[in-house]
C-alpha cells in the first residue's frame, strides 16, 4: 500500500531514505470556522491500495504533495495493526489502530517509530496541483 507524503516535514532530515513516524498519526477530529466537524481520521490512517492506485496517482490524489512512501500490509499486522478496506473508496484502506497525532505515550510512540522503519520510500519529488 501507499501512503502519500503530504508535507516536506515527514522525510527525516538526517536520512534521505526514511520517513518520520509523524506521516503515520492520525489526524484527530476537529471543529472547522464554519462550526462543521471535520472527522480527521477518525476511522483510521487512509492509505492507497497499491493493487488500484500506482504511485504517481497516489501522490496527485491531493492538492500538493513531496513523495510517496509503501507499507507492507503483512508487516503492519505483525506490530498488531489492523488494516481494512475504505467502505467509501475502493482504492483505499484504513489503518486503523494507529496513535493520533501528538500521543505522549511511550509505547504509541515506538509503534509509531515502528511502522516508519517499515516505510520505503517510492518516490520523492514535489508536486502542485495546476490552478
Amino acid at each position: 500500500m501507499y501512503r502519500a507524503i503530504r508535507r516536506s516535514g515527514w522525510f527525516d532530515p538526517d536520512n534521505p531514505s526514511r520517513v518520520k513516524a509523524e506521516a503515520f498519526m492520525r489526524r484527530r477530529p476537529k471543529t472547522r470556522p464554519d462550526g462543521t466537524l471535520d472527522p480527521g481520521d477518525d476511522d483510521g490512517l487512509s492509505v492507497f491500495d497499491s493493487f488500484h492506485v500506482d504511485p504517481a496517482a497516489c501522490l496527485q490524489s491531493g492538492k500538493s504533495g513531496y513523495g510517496v512512501a509503501s507499507l507492507h500490509v503483512g508487516t503492519l499486522r505483525d506490530l498488531g495493526l489492523r488494516v481494512v478496506r475504505d467502505d467509501t473508496d475502493q482504492r483505499k484502506l484504513l489503518i486503523v489502530d494507529l496513535p493520533l497525532e501528538n500521543p505522549n505515550d511511550a509505547v504509541q510512540e515506538r509503534l509509531l517509530d515502528a511502522v516508519a522503519d517499515t516505510a520505503r520510500i517510492v518516490c520523492r519529488r514535489k508536486w502542485q496541483e495546476p490552478r
